[in-house]
């Protein structure tokens, strides 16, 4: 999008009275206050069904950043024919502070509110089920599992290893060893239950729960981009949630405890659910989204925050599979 482009403003019910570019978009100062334009390319189906989830959310007493439709009621405004662009509110604040014990823990509280007010909010219908459904967590940990192997065999047959190449193939087999015993318990675990439940009863998830879209201003705590919505186990939203917090803290126990706490003040977890958060922490998710950022870029020139990314999971990986497991343990006592 380019200061041009901006013609495509005409086309809704508010003046602008100034415009900057953002991170993927402009920020616009407008008669109905701060707004955010952004290209658009997903589908219409699921925008409006977003826009639905945002106004129960809102009409819940939750900040989120809800769609403005245009003059003719659109959320998605065609423009020069084949450019889509949505305008959404701007929320003030800064982002979660992933030091910050205290909004950590209110985050997860958030979370857990959020996850019980969009249990079932909506009929589900077939067409939702089809066209909004998460992706089948088994098949995708099949396929990270395949590529694991597929990017082991590809640089043992390199005659000349770099630093990162040859740390990988260090530990390589160990930790598919270990990603290869949790797909096979997970295939056999009751997640299988879990997501027909989910789908059946209308279980949405946020996508993208983490920090960057949790803001913090004026002693309120606010959602945004809700883009990757799902219909879905809301437990990874835990997940992910979890596992980037106690990444960044070194797999903090004590932590990581409080943070399920938290939770479960609001939304307490089924056994069924405390088994698939433990499985989902024990798989080795940072060793495979490193290997696979690196067999899908330039391979003659490894950053050395690679490496320092490598090092830290490796130096990470005991505390992160006691932690997972003890999710399974505490449940069961």
């Amino acid at each position: 999008m380019n200061e041009r482009d901006l013609q495509v403003l005409e086309q809704y019910p508010f003046t602008v009275n100034a415009s900057w570019r953002t991170r993927g978009g402009f920020l616009l100062e407008t008669s109905m206050g701060r707004l955010l334009i952004r290209e658009f390319s997903g589908s219409t189906y699921k925008l409006q069904k977003e826009q639905e989830l945002l106004q129960h959310l809102k009409s819940c007493g939750y900040l989120v950043d809800q769609m403005e439709p245009d003059k003719e009621g659109r959320l998605a405004t065609v423009y020069r024919e084949y450019y889509q662009f949505v305008v959404k509110e701007s929320l003030d604040g800064r982002e979660c502070d992933t030091r910050s014990e205290s909004e950590i823990l209110k985050a997860a509280s958030l979370l857990a509110s959020i996850h019980r007010d969009l249990q079932g909010f909506c009929e589900v219908t077939d067409e939702d089920r089809l066209r909004l459904s998460g992706a089948d967590v088994v098949e995708e940990l099949k396929r990270h599992n395949r590529e694991l192997r597929k990017i082991y065999t590809f640089i043992q047959k390199k005659n000349r290893k770099n630093e990162f190449e040859s740390a990988y193939l260090s530990c390589c087999k160990s930790v598919l060893l270990e990603a290869q015993e949790i797909e096979r318990s997970l295939e056999a675990s009751s997640y299988g239950k879990l997501r027909e439940r989910a789908l059946i009863e209308g279980h949405f998830c946020h996508g993208e729960y983490i920090h960057h879209n949790i803001l913090v201003g004026n002693g309120k705590m606010s959602v945004i981009n809700f883009e990757k919505f799902a219909l879905d186990v809301q437990v990874n939203d835990l997940y992910l949630f979890l596992r980037k917090i106690l990444e960044k803290q070194n797999y903090d126990f004590h932590l990581g405890s409080r943070i399920l706490k938290a939770y479960e003040q609001i939304r307490p977890l089924s056994i069924q659910e405390k088994e698939y958060l433990s499985l989902r922490m024990q798989y080795p998710e940072k060793f495979w989204k490193l290997a696979n950022y690196y067999y899908n870029t330039n391979k003659a020139w490894i950053p050395g925050k690679h490496m320092e990314k490598l090092e830290k999971f490796l130096s990470q990986r005991e505390k992160r599979v006691s932690f997972s497991k003890e999710i399974l343990y505490n449940n069961s006592n």
